[in-house]
């Protein structure tokens, strides 16, 4: 299967954005940001994140798409449910998984609206010791998930690999802590975690960032989950501006950036289960 250009993958991806987005709500926004006050309309553009974040799915898209439509694909935790739309729309079978017994009733069309597509959406709650997804994946991706769980990650990789074909992959991407802005902010006494008064106008349970990775942690994570790692990915998505835009207004940052790559916004890493040789 030939592989598409960011910009070819880039106009299905933004149509699958705005599809979504007729199916989205003030209330279901301020529904999801009373556990995570940083997330209230006023404060959060999903819309503007989502837009944004064509690199971060395309990366992940790019690490298995050349195998072939034949592949059958399981995004955790999908949620918005653009990454699987725009998968279905590439030929790929999909399924998509969320803890659907979180949401009200006002999310039905949203979920619906990926079923519509084509794509499988499976209720699921991959931190439940013995949850399983009936079947197994060639391609599992786990992406803005992790950061979102507060106890031993264990319970999770072992449902998680369960699930994996022997020879399939599963890509993991995370918020690098070790970002460059993040590392000055630490640098002059602010903090790189979330803001306490975020948390303080939470209620419980807190469902935003509680724990943001380094490129050694994700390696750790993977030799625990008797993983190995075939490929490690640092990006940025963010900031929109080409390399040379960037470089005239922030040339440190940028050459730093350029020159290190775990001073990047994002990490991932793609990973297969150990063979016996």
């Amino acid at each position: 299967m030939r592989l598409v250009t960011f910009q070819e993958f880039n106009e299905i991806y933004q149509e699958s954005v705005r599809t979504v987005f007729k199916y989205w709500t003030p209330q279901m926004q301020m529904e999801i940001a009373t556990h995570c006050y940083s997330w209230s309309p006023n404060i959060f553009d999903f819309q503007g994140y989502l837009q944004a974040s064509a690199i971060r799915f395309y990366k992940a898209y790019a690490t298995f798409a050349e195998n072939g439509c034949e592949q059958t694909i399981c995004d955790i935790g999908g949620f918005w449910s653009v990454f699987p739309i725009t998968l279905r729309k590439l030929g790929f079978a999909v399924t998509m998984t969320e803890s659907l017994q979180y949401y009200s009733n006002s999310f039905n069309n949203l979920f619906k609206h990926a079923a519509d597509w084509g794509v499988k959406v499976v209720s699921y709650d991959p931190f439940q010791a013995g949850a399983i997804v009936p079947g197994c994946f060639d391609v599992i991706t786990i992406m803005a998930v992790l950061e979102h769980y507060p106890h031993s990650l264990k319970t999770f990789m072992d449902n998680i690999t369960s699930m994996l074909n022997s020879k399939g992959i599963l890509y993991i991407e995370v918020p690098n802590i070790a970002y460059w802005p993040k590392r000055i902010s630490l640098l002059f006494g602010r903090t790189p975690l979330v803001q306490l008064r975020e948390i303080y106008k939470s209620k419980v349970p807190f469902i935003g960032h509680h724990h943001e990775f380094t490129i050694g942690e994700l390696r750790d994570l993977a030799k625990l989950s008797k993983l190995a790692i075939v490929q490690e990915l640092y990006f940025n998505y963010s900031a929109q501006n080409n390399f040379f835009r960037r470089f005239i207004a922030q040339p440190l940052e940028t050459l730093i950036q350029f020159a290190i790559p775990d001073t990047r916004e994002v990490l991932a890493i793609v990973c297969q289960q150990y063979t016996k040789s």
